[in-house]
């Protein structure tokens, strides 16, 4: 699945150029989960996070809800930043483009 996302200025044509984040959530996800760090804590929860990318933590009872978890919360976190226009922690490995793209103004 690939994601775009956009923001609009207009142009003396009348058209409507658009900066477009292009990049595939599946293969982003992915790359995350391989930089994943587990631990349990005091209680015996499983704790996941990715280092170097802020608000990507879950838990769980055992490893695999915890990973299940934090799959939810990066896809989660991705598609937020997108909508809002923020930035998407940069992964190395993965592509994030960004594109001028022209479309027709409604």
């Amino acid at each position: 699945m690939r994601i775009k996302t956009t923001k609009e200025k207009g142009n003396e044509k009348g058209g409507v150029m658009r900066r477009v984040k292009v990049l595939s959530l599946a293969h982003y996800i992915e790359e995350a989960l391989k930089r994943a760090e587990y631990h349990r804590d005091e209680n015996s929860v499983v704790i996941a996070k990715v280092p170097d990318a802020s608000g990507f933590f879950a838990q769980g009872d055992s490893f695999e809800e915890a990973r299940e978890n934090l799959r939810d919360v990066i896809e989660g976190n991705v598609l937020l930043a997108l909508q809002l226009g923020l930035e998407v922690p940069h992964l190395k490995g993965v592509e994030i483009e960004e594109k001028d793209v022209e479309t027709q103004a409604p």
